[in-house]
């Protein structure tokens, strides 16, 4: 059974970035953090080299969702389905991604950020999955790769009847 439940939460924190545009527009988003990190941090090439010379990381917290808003630059991103979806998994109208930037080569910038996924569909009833994600990109253009998901303890059970018919709807769309 934990198999089945491992398989389900991969699956869902895929679908999960992937509806809320984080997945399919990590280029863009990444790009944007790299330009508002050198500007912040590295503005002169001694400062730059400085970082790398002294295997230094920034980390700097950007907010995505404030207050039911989408920041300006990611919504110039993502479509409107992507926007609807990345505010229905805010926590109480917000979402924050903290970001890790390596300053020596590759420049790799890591991701933390928390999602709230509602996988109950046809019901008002909820169930409201709440995730932690570590995403790790190797470059602003490379891929994202899910590092780590974190969870807070649900009924198994109930889960894995749930993302069934989760599964099953979004399967076809």
């Amino acid at each position: 059974m934990t198999d089945l439940h491992s398989v389900y939460l991969e699956y869902l924190v895929a679908l999960t970035l992937k509806r809320c545009g984080i997945l399919p527009h990590s280029s863009e988003i990444a790009t944007h953090i790299e330009s508002v990190l050198k500007a912040r941090h590295l503005n002169t090439p001694e400062k730059a080299k400085e970082f790398e010379r002294n295997n230094w990381s920034i980390v700097e917290t950007f907010t995505l969702v404030d207050q039911h808003k989408i920041d300006p630059i990611i919504k110039g991103v993502l479509t409107i389905a992507e926007i609807q979806n990345l505010l229905n998994c805010s926590d109480q109208g917000e979402i924050l991604i903290t970001v890790t930037r390596q300053c020596k080569a590759p420049f790799t910038q890591s991701w933390v950020l928390h999602l709230g996924t509602n996988i109950n569909l046809f019901s008002s009833d909820t169930f409201v999955i709440n995730l932690k994600l570590a995403l790790e990109l190797e470059s602003p253009q490379s891929p994202i790769k899910i590092k780590k998901i974190e969870h807070e303890d649900f009924d198994i059970n109930q889960f894995l009847e749930k993302m069934e018919m989760y599964k099953l709807f979004h399967s076809k769309s």
